[in-house]
């Protein structure tokens, strides 16, 4: 949601020399069998270096400081906060720094058009990694990767999904490129993706911060590998070697279609479903953007389970947020809203969300639960949600306790008024769909 653009920010460089050093020397015949495999061709040699954890760390801040104002850094890690994505005390500046820290083993800078490896890295196994990073430097040659990976404020889902590809296409030519090596064909089987994936959740007791680190961190860090890798699997077995030019000039535009490859290739646009306002007067936004299926699976696993989230999960179609400095007191409040495939699913997210706000605050007094809405108060102020028809809304923060009596009088008129409309005779409900259908075609 938030993560993946503060990672792109952070990828960084230093100016450090490495002429004798005998792994960059593989680069040239890595980079041949990467073009064979890819048919992208190497545009001009790849400059390298080799780079300490200490100046990784300093320029990893000093990117930071660069790229991202306060204020920015403040407003997403107040969105993760407000959702339940992390704990209030989570620090997201220093825990990313942190995260990339423990894990860099090598990395291309985007900004710079430099490979880099750590200081500590050895020559035996190396070449796999460089693989990797060398997939990133001839895609970005051809595809500039630092546009493709622009974040914007309105796009958080599909700027994961963008990273799920750049990670994706890398991962799987790292596999090809050890394949070809062996001798073997260049193309990983499914067993082998999935391989790659369950070591990558199992390589997390290498790796402590990650492991201490909350959940929504861990899997999005993991996410753009791990998916990204069976997405673009699926997209080469379709097209072939197409796919190497087709996932970067039409990329797809959120998380479900990484996770679910026949909605990329069905063109399936997520919903923006209205969000709900407080009020009549406008208050400054602090922050906004889209909330999709990754960010629902990791919510509802977070504080359901993951039986029920990877059920529940696949049936959003889309989600949208805003978090608005409200009253004199300038009190964050969350507008959050959800359209399901269902009214039956949006019901189970419901029902879900009721564990969620009790589970992500250490207070949450639940004082009407009354058919389709939940009021009360928490941690954050008082909260209104609803749900209806395949619509979920949730307000979260308010502290004028007679705009919340308000929303609670006027959505449940609401409510009650559309449980009161005749229902549609099977002949005209089938009228109904047939209009729509004609309207949406012509």
């Amino acid at each position: 949601m938030w993560l993946a653009g503060l990672l792109l920010v952070c990828l960084v460089s230093a100016h450090v020399t490495a002429a004798s050093d005998a792994v960059f020397s593989q680069i040239d015949s890595i980079v041949k069998s990467i073009s064979d495999i890819t048919g992208l061709t190497e545009k001009h040699p790849v400059p390298y270096g080799r780079m300490s954890k200490r100046q990784l760390r300093h320029f990893l801040n000093k990117r930071i400081k660069k790229s991202l104002k306060p204020e920015e850094i403040y407003a997403d890690e107040l969105a993760l906060k407000m959702f339940g994505f992390v704990p209030q005390d989570f620090d997201l500046r220093n825990s990313t720094i942190d995260l990339l820290t423990e894990q860099a083993a090598a990395f291309y800078d985007y900004d710079e058009k430099k490979l880099f490896l750590m200081e500590n890295s050895s020559v035996v196994g190396d070449t796999v990694t460089l693989a990797h990073e060398l997939a990133h430097a001839l895609a970005d040659q051809h595809f500039h990767l630092n546009n493709f990976m622009d974040d914007t404020p309105a796009s958080d889902d599909e700027n994961l999904a963008h990273s799920a590809v750049v990670e994706g296409e890398a991962t799987w030519v790292m596999i090809a490129y050890g394949l070809k090596q062996a001798g073997q064909a260049p193309e990983p089987t499914p067993e082998m993706l999935r391989s790659m994936s369950d070591g990558g959740q199992s390589s997390m007791t290498e790796f402590p911060v990650l492991r201490q680190a909350p959940l929504y961190i861990q899997q999005s860090l993991l996410f753009p590998y791990s998916y990204g890798a069976t997405f673009f699997d699926a997209v080469y077995r379709k097209l072939g070697k197409r796919a190497f030019t087709e996932v970067f000039a039409h990329p797809p535009v959120d998380s479900a279609q990484i996770i679910h490859p026949e909605r990329y290739f069905a063109h399936e646009e997520p919903a923006r479903p209205a969000l709900p306002t407080i009020s009549a007067k406008p208050d400054e936004v602090i922050t906004d953007g889209s909330v999709g299926e990754f960010d629902h699976q990791m919510l509802i696993r977070a504080y359901v389970g993951e039986e029920e989230a990877n059920s529940l999960a696949p049936h959003v179609r889309g989600g949208q947020f805003k978090i608005v400095s409200a009253d004199d007191d300038h009190r964050p409040v969350l507008e959050y809203s959800s359209e399901w495939d269902s009214p039956e699913n949006a019901r189970r997210f419901y029902q879900a969300y009721e564990k969620i706000l009790c589970g992500k605050w250490k207070r949450c007094d639940l004082t009407v639960k009354d058919g389709d809405i939940l009021a009360g108060s928490g941690d954050n102020g008082l909260f209104i949600s609803r749900c209806k028809g395949s619509t979920f809304w949730s307000l979260e923060g308010l502290s004028s306790e007679t705009e919340w009596r308000e929303l609670k009088s006027a959505w449940s008129a609401e409510l009650q008024a559309q449980s009161h409309r005749p229902r549609k005779t099977p002949r005209a409900a089938n009228w109904a769909d047939a209009q729509r259908e004609h309207l949406t075609l012509h």
